[in-house]
């Protein structure tokens, strides 16, 4: 029975410590300050995934409200209810209230199963006090009152349940003011100086156009921006437009990773020493910059991609960190004497940002005085404390390297000096040898110059003396035409022949011609000579389409011979004439290749006639010919070489001769 009793009693000691005690009012207060009205309040946290409705909230049970200001959820997403109860016993007057809950993401107040009151920071709304929720109650009039507050991520934000007038509404905001001066003094001082820096980082750049320094200025400006963003939402500004702030949420501190990345591998090129650490941190990067696009999408859809808050708690910034330890590893193994700089900065980054990332510092400073504590627990703070040490001790580093470029420059000066001295001394020395011998260099100067005028006059004499043998054969044919009566052939002929006289002279006052021009004469020559034998001449002339005819230039009058010893000597003594092929090609880069092939009797019959001739001279243009290709190899320092070649059929007969003519161009 006693136990039974017992057991009663702590069942309506349990029940009476979850009865929720009402606010009970008379009229309009007049507060000097806000009533802390948080052991009136019951509370419920929703566990579901799914949003509850009110009418399901007010089926739930809550429990009395603890208040803890700083702790972290198992969700990404934190949906608290808050339940009080509120009576006014004055019979005339109406009470005006504001509940403060102090600023969350987002805060909604019903009553009566209807939305009173609203505050929310959306894309479309962005006031800037997200605190106060204010409502009115009638006379004699009891109302139960439910609170739903939204936080994302993490509930860092501290929960309070003030009833305020808005005397000490006012009041209570001019205070919060007063005790966040610090950080209201510091956020903007670091801002300064990240903007000071990005202006040094870019005009550096605009001088030296060192990519390193656009790199930096990147980074900078990227935590500049990062850090107006915060002060802009944490001081409640609202001078950012509202899409800019998701943006700069998510993809500000990619953009500020991506500067810092390739900023200490343009100093340190740790992308040649440490090629596998480099890869790893460039895969590290994509993955942050992916991550960025992730949370921007969260932003927009409001919804998140992952349902639990370890992701979002421990390891959203795992590829931030990974990547920076990878770096200060890489930065500790180089020996660049700027490394120290680097170390140190990358090493503030680590201990202000990373570690109270994971909220190490939060609760040690938890029972600090507000002043301090809105301060210290402002992550973002930290963050932005360690950037503005590490961009410091960055611009120690370019300092420091801009130091050794100008030592070394110097160093390289008075090397650069002293080497011009030495060489100088033996400049100096080697100019009394070289005066000894510089008499000597004239002379043999003087009887190479002699030795190639003697062998240009002795091509000029080779010309001359051709020339007039080739005119002597033209007028031979033209002799013959006369004989015979022929006045149309004889009148063609000459017209032939004034043309070719012309070519003969402009060519024969110049050592070198176009390979065009020496194939006009060779046809006109061939022409004359064919209607000198009755048409018993055929001929043939073929150019490659790698030979460019009208840029070659070969030495005057050089094919004509070999052509004229195969129409005399080869095809003259065949009784129903021949064919004469010439074809030029390009055996080389820089070598032109010449055949001049015959269907005549060949050189052993020609010789044979050329034996029972009662004039047995030599061809003449064909030692001429030879002279002047020696001469040319020996003035111009060339390898012109002629090759003849006897033609046989199967049964070896002679059938023909070839001439191969190679000269260098």
């Amino acid at each position: 029975m006693a136990k039974t009793i017992f057991i009663l009693l702590l069942t309506l000691i349990a029940i009476d410590s979850y009865a929720q005690q009402p606010v009970v009012l008379n009229g309009q207060p007049n507060w000097k300050e806000g009533t802390n009205v948080a052991n009136n309040t019951l509370a419920y946290e929703e566990v579901s995934d799914t949003a509850l409705l009110l009418k399901e909230i007010q089926q739930q049970t809550f429990l009395p409200f603890h208040e803890n200001s700083y702790r972290y959820a198992k969700k990404p997403r934190i949906v608290q209810w808050l339940k009080i109860t509120i009576a006014n016993t004055s019979k005339a007057d109406t009470i005006n209230l504001i509940l403060n809950l102090n600023a969350h993401n987002s805060l909604q107040l019903y009553c009566n199963k209807k939305l009173i009151a609203e505050k929310e920071k959306t894309l479309s709304n962005n006031n800037a006090d997200r605190m106060g929720l204010h409502f009115a109650l009638q006379p004699s009039t009891t109302n139960t009152y439910y609170v739903r507050i939204e936080e994302r991520v993490r509930y860092l934000t501290p929960l309070i349940i003030h009833l305020e007038t808005a005397e000490t509404y006012y009041v209570w905001l001019n205070t919060q003011f007063y005790q966040e001066r610090w950080l209201r003094f510091v956020l903007p001082m670091m801002d300064g100086i990240l903007l000071l820096i990005s202006i040094f980082g870019l005009y550096q750049y605009y001088l030296s156009r060192d990519k390193t320094y656009l790199f930096y200025f990147l980074y900078a400006l990227s935590a500049l921006l990062l850090c107006f963003y915060w002060m802009d939402d944490r001081f409640h500004l609202s001078l950012l437009p509202d899409l800019s702030k998701w943006f700069a949420d998510s993809f500000l501190y990619a953009f500020m990773l991506v500067g810092y990345v390739f900023f200490v591998d343009g100093m340190l090129n740790i992308a040649v020493r440490f090629p596998k650490i480099w890869l790893t941190v460039k895969l590290l990067l994509t993955v942050v910059l992916t991550q960025s696009i992730l949370s921007f999408t969260e932003y927009i859809t409001n919804h998140f991609l992952f349902n639990s808050d370890y992701y979002y708690s421990n390891l959203q910034a795992l590829p931030s960190l990974s990547l920076s330890l990878l770096l200060l590893i890489a930065t500790l193994k180089t020996v660049n004497p700027i490394k120290k700089f680097i170390a140190a900065g990358l090493s503030s980054l680590l201990l202000f940002f990373f570690l109270p990332a994971w909220g190490i510092a939060f609760e040690w400073f938890h029972s600090m005085p507000y002043e301090i504590a809105s301060f210290v627990n402002y992550g973002p703070a930290f963050f932005i404390f360690g950037i503005t040490i590490e961009v410091i001790c960055f611009a120690f580093a370019l300092a420091y390297r801009t130091k050794l470029v100008t030592d070394e420059r110097d160093n390289l000066q008075l090397n650069y000096t002293a080497q011009l001295e030495n060489e100088l001394k033996i400049r100096t020395g080697e100019l009394h040898k070289q005066n000894d011998l510089i008499e000597a260099q004239k002379i043999k100067q003087l009887e190479t110059e002699f030795e190639n005028k003697i062998a240009e006059t002795e091509m000029k004499a080779l010309r001359a003396q051709m020339n007039p043998h080739f005119i002597f054969n033209c007028l031979n044919s033209i002799k013959l035409y006369t004989l015979e009566n022929d006045s149309a052939t004889a009148s063609e002929y000459l017209t032939k022949f004034s043309q070719l006289i012309r070519l003969v002279l402009e060519n024969s006052r110049s050592e070198k011609i176009t390979l065009q021009k020496e194939l006009e004469t060779l046809q006109l020559y061939i022409e004359m000579e064919a209607m000198r034998f009755k048409n018993k001449v055929q001929y043939r002339i073929s150019v490659k389409e790698n030979v460019d005819a009208t840029y070659i230039e070969i030495p005057p009058l050089l094919i004509q011979p070999y052509v004229e010893n195969a129409i005399w000597h080869g095809l003259m003594h065949k009784k129903e004439g021949g064919l004469i092929t010439i074809h030029v090609a390009m055996a080389g880069q820089h070598l032109l290749h010449i055949e001049i092939s015959d269907n005549g009797i060949g050189r052993i019959m020609a010789q044979e006639y050329k034996s029972k001739s009662v004039t047995k001279q030599k061809s003449f243009g064909l030692k001429m010919t030879s002279e002047r290709i020696g001469i040319i190899n020996e003035l111009y320092q060339t390898k012109t070489s002629v090759q003849i070649i006897d033609v046989k059929d199967a049964m070896n007969n002679a059938c023909g001769t070839k001439v191969i003519i190679e000269i260098p161009v």
